[in-house]
Parts: structure tokens; C-alpha cells; sequence
């Protein structure tokens, strides 16, 4: 299966259990898509941004 196809589908099954697919997430799977990214940096770049959002979530409440 191709890079496209493979983020087509992920993101698809994401937003069909509710998960919000951020426009970080988009831009870095493109690059992905493209070609100029690892999946191992996309994975990474997820859980750092994720990890952010947690702590300033965090803060908040």
C-alpha cells in the first residue's frame, strides 16, 4: 500500500472513531506522504505534540 493511501485511511478511521485529526497532523503526514519524513518522525513529531497538548490541557483544568 502506498504512503497516500496509508494516511488516507488512517486519518479516515480516526475521524470515523471521533478523533480529532489536528492541521499539524495533516501537514506532517504530507510530508510524509511526500517522502521527506520517516514514519518514525511522523510517529515522534504525533506523541510530542501530543504530550504537549496534555500538559497545557493539564494547567487549564
Amino acid at each position: 500500500m502506498d504512503r497516500k493511501r496509508l494516511m488516507e485511511e488512517a486519518i479516515h478511521s480516526g475521524e470515523m472513531e471521533g478523533a480529532y485529526v489536528s492541521e499539524e497532523f495533516r501537514k506532517d503526514a504530507d510530508e510524509y506522504v511526500k517522502g521527506d519524513i520517516s514514519i518514525e518522525d511522523l510517529m515522534r513529531r504525533t506523541k510530542r505534540r501530543w504530550i504537549v497538548e496534555r500538559k497545557e490541557a493539564a494547567h487549564v483544568g
